[in-house]
């Protein structure tokens, strides 16, 4: 992501508070993205001020990082804690290491970097298990039912762009996974639960300069069993494998849920394409990617489904 230099006047509210933060004046304030800026100075090395949707999301955020640093697990950034954050807008903004990008960055298309990524996820899990947070526990099946419910909303919208009958079979597919899944989900109480990150984007897994591969940005962080973060580590990098429903599997971390019914279930859920749909029709910057995934790549998605289909039969046959 492109740094872009943001001049802001010595008067402005964010400035002068910012430089009342700090209690030092910057030499430049680069705006990343959203409420994340970078922070240079003349002689102290820099750092990145963020803003947080809560003072409890960045107390619960500033908690795990200082925690996972005393267990010994480095492979992500820490949270300021000397320093209060200050409200602005709606954000409490805080601040964080800033971690030198190399410039190779993380790609689920790269299969050393999908293989390097959830033994990334495995050892923060190792970790956070033994981590006593007061944090949401998550609920798959609430989400989900949320998610489905708004892309039937939003039928019209999607009309106009894909034909109804592929609408129809994504809404028919996520019914039946949601059922299948919900009758089956009791089968994850039987792990334990960690704190899982929540958000296995790509972006999340950020490579230094040094080239160490860290774990990032924890605002969905939540009490429940690994096998969520594995599940939506499933789901990001499904697309770039060209035999999703055989091959996911040769994934140590993912070997043990080829027979768990509700595993196959979640996986056959179109919880991409609900999602993407649904910012939508917020905004349409990324409308191209978004038809390209529901009608391009239909027939692949499809007969991926059927394999997991196929599979959860042959279980319920034993």
């Amino acid at each position: 992501m492109k740094a872009m230099t943001t001049n802001y006047q010595q008067g402005s509210v964010f400035y002068t508070r910012l430089l009342s933060y700090l209690n030092r004046r910057p030499k430049n304030i680069h705006h990343l993205q959203s409420s994340v800026y970078l922070i240079t100075f003349e002689k102290d090395p820099p750092l990145i001020l963020k803003g947080f949707d809560s003072f409890e999301k960045w107390d619960r955020q500033r908690e795990l990082t200082s925690l996972l640093k005393q267990k010994g697990f480095t492979q992500t950034y820490y949270i300021h804690q000397n320093l209060m954050p200050f409200q602005f807008e709606g954000k409490w903004y805080g601040s964080i290491d800033y971690l030198p990008p190399s410039k190779k960055k993380f790609r689920y298309s790269n299969q050393k970097d999908r293989l390097e990524g959830i033994q990334l996820l495995e050892s923060f899990h190792d970790v956070s298990e033994h981590l006593y947070i007061k944090a949401p526990v998550f609920d798959q099946s609430k989400k989900w039912k949320e998610r489905l419910s708004l892309f039937k909303k939003n039928f019209s919208y999607i009309r106009q762009y894909v034909s109804g009958e592929i609408i129809k079979e994504w809404i028919g597919w996520g019914e039946w996974a949601l059922d299948g899944f919900e009758k089956n989900q009791s089968l994850w109480n039987k792990e334990k639960k960690v704190i899982i990150h929540g958000d296995c984007a790509h972006h999340n897994f950020l490579r230094k300069a040094d080239g160490t591969l860290t774990l990032i940005d924890f605002d969905l962080m939540a009490s429940a069993p690994r096998c969520i973060d594995y599940l939506q580590y499933a789901n990001r990098i499904s697309n770039h494998l060209e035999d999703a429903a055989t091959m996911l599997w040769q994934i140590p971390q993912l070997k043990k849920y080829q027979s768990d019914p509700a595993f196959l279930y979640a996986l056959t859920y179109p919880t991409d394409i609900f999602r993407e749909w649904n910012r939508q029709n917020k905004s349409s910057s990324q409308l191209h990617s978004v038809w390209k995934m529901t009608v391009e790549d239909f027939s692949e998605r499809m007969e991926m489904n059927e394999k997991l289909k196929e599979k959860i039969s042959s279980l319920n046959r034993k």
